[in-house]
């Protein structure tokens, strides 16, 4: 299901996103949370509810950089990446 184009809108938006933060700039590796969106694109398919889809970007993202994100902060761009991964 994951797709060139979904990597990469999923990539924007969580470089508008940023929840590193200022931390980003330290992160040798990033690459601009390209890793980041296709493991959440890996998990997730056109039937993931916002919750679930919200629930795996947290954890990937927590695990990957040692945040604690709150899952009520971040509903929003679960529900975006949900539009992406929905639209025709």
């Amino acid at each position: 299901m994951m797709n060139e184009d979904h990597i990469k809108k999923v990539q924007d938006l969580l470089m508008q996103w940023n929840p590193l933060g200022e931390r980003a700039k330290k992160i040798e590796d990033l690459n601009d949370y390209e890793t980041e969106a296709i493991d959440i694109l890996w998990y997730i398919d056109k039937k993931s509810t916002v919750e679930r889809i919200n629930n795996i970007m947290v954890q990937i993202l927590n695990e990957g950089f040692h945040l604690n994100l709150d899952r009520k902060g971040s509903i929003k761009w679960a529900e975006k990446i949900k539009n992406i991964i929905t639209e025709k």
